[in-house]
């Protein structure tokens, strides 16, 4: 999978841009608050629809500008088969919510932003990944959510159903605790709750299962065979690894019927998706597992989450058969020369990689060689030596 071309138009500081990236590596060299960020960023929203910096997209438009503008040349498959992705997006209040957004795949417009989903595969290494490791559980859930609805639109629909019946069982449950509204109505809740939900679980379930090997595989190499990494998935609701929705779904009414009395006083759902959590644990020779969160070092929790990341890669290519886009944004500065050299040489190992970076004092000399350089100046790009 090739990021062919990249047209930017009023996308943060980037007034225009027009990029035909390498197949291979591209150095992105500048200094800070140039646009580097911004141009890997706008690869990963049109990859994902969302973006790892911001909850709102209007903060993608250029200050004073009416919309921005991201459009792509995608190949994918073998012999290599072009797609052109394009999203546009209103500044707040340039439009009414309905206008606000204008996604096309191949030049027809289609009704959804997640339409864009599965299109383009990217992951994404920053220097924020560390808090997927040390942070709430609602950044390790994120996390999911990101890596999961890139190669199963499915799911991205599924978890916009569940957060709307979320909210309305909610504010439901909020009702009932002022006692107001009627407790029959909170059955046809659940329903939806439940139908939405146990297919999130499932799914999670089957990406943690196979994102765990390559996650402890990958962290060895990393560690130079000291440490492994133990990823698993804790679902709030009950559940074997391999129960198939439906299992999960008798589960889960069950946990609600339990809770019932619970949420009606507290005025909010205590099971489901939005309590879940990844457990991730440093095991040695020397010993057990721990807790990386907990009992980890800052230099752990990094490697742990390089590691993941890395395992994300791993896990796409098996889904789709295709090799996901790498971007490296400014974060191999922070490792050890070690280090650097293996996520380098796993990132490269196939397929194309975007690295952003201040100077090429922090990279290997054999990857600097290899590379096709660019430089980033007050949001524009040009091709350097």
């Amino acid at each position: 999978m090739i990021v062919d071309r990249l047209d930017l138009a009023d996308f943060r500081n980037i007034v225009q841009l027009a990029w035909n990236p390498s197949p291979g590596l591209n150095l992105v060299l500048g200094p800070n608050a140039q646009g580097k960020t911004s141009l890997l960023e706008s690869v990963y929203v049109l990859a994902t629809t969302k973006s790892h910096r911001t909850r709102k997209d209007s903060e993608w438009v250029r200050f004073g500008a009416p919309a921005c503008r991201i459009v792509s040349s995608v190949l994918k498959g073998d012999p290599p088969d072009p797609i052109q992705l394009e999203l546009a997006v209103a500044a707040s209040g340039a439009a009414t919510d309905g206008d606000r957004k204008r996604v096309r795949v191949d030049h027809v417009s289609v009704p959804r932003t997640t339409d864009l989903l599965g299109h383009l595969v990217a992951v994404l290494f920053s220097s924020t990944d560390i808090d997927i490791v040390r942070g709430e559980p609602g950044e390790r859930r994120r996390y999911l959510d990101f890596a999961i609805a890139q190669t199963s639109p499915r799911y991205a629909l599924a978890l916009g159903a569940y957060r709307r019946t979320l909210e309305q069982r909610n504010r439901l449950l909020k009702d009932l605790r002022r006692g107001a509204g009627g407790g029959d109505s909170l059955d046809a809740w659940d329903a939806a709750l439940v139908t939405h939900g146990s297919r999130l679980i499932e799914r999670r379930h089957h990406f943690v299962r196979n994102l765990a090997p390559h996650a402890a595989r990958i962290h060895e190499q990393l560690t130079d065979g000291a440490e492994t990494l133990v990823v698993g998935y804790r679902p709030s609701v009950a559940g074997d690894d391999g129960a198939d929705s439906t299992r999960i779904a008798e589960d889960f009414l069950e946990q609600l019927a339990r809770l019932s009395r619970e949420e009606k006083q507290r005025g909010s759902t205590l099971a489901g998706p939005q309590r879940d959590d990844l457990s991730l644990c440093v095991g040695k020779d020397s010993g057990e597992a721990v807790d990386v969160r907990t009992y980890g070092s800052q230099g752990q929790q990094r490697t742990a989450a390089l590691s993941l990341r890395l395992a994300e890669r791993a896990a796409a290519e098996g889904e789709t058969g295709d090799t996901p886009v790498v971007l490296l944004d400014d974060v191999l500065s922070d490792l050890d020369e070690f280090r650097r050299s293996k996520v380098l040489e796993l990132s490269l190992s196939a397929g194309q990689v975007m690295l952003s970076a201040t100077d090429t004092q922090a990279l290997p000399p054999g990857a600097v060689a290899s590379a096709r350089r660019w430089r980033m100046q007050g949001g524009v790009l040009e091709e350097g030596k």
